[in-house]
């Protein structure tokens, strides 16, 4: 199974309608070209999606970062 891109990710709707919002990227200080994925378990298809975020000064606060099930294309979910 090939690695899905942060557009993908946006497109099946896996973290909600608001998660990449232009209201909340731009909170955060994010775009969708801040995003990266790489493997979080490969055999398990469980992929992290990140991206830093910065304050108003663009000082680096945290990372915001979240683990993504894809083994099943249709329904993805968020492993919490």
């Amino acid at each position: 199974m090939r690695k899905p891109t942060p557009q993908d990710i946006r497109e099946t709707g896996a973290l909600g309608g608001y998660f990449f919002s232009d209201d909340t990227l731009r909170y955060w200080g994010q775009t969708m070209r801040s995003f990266k994925t790489e493997w979080h378990n490969k055999e398990k298809n469980i992929v992290r999606l990140f991206a830093p975020s910065y304050d108003s000064k663009g000082t680096q606060m945290h990372t915001t970062s979240r683990l993504i099930d894809i083994s099943d294309w249709q329904e993805w979910k968020e492993v919490k």
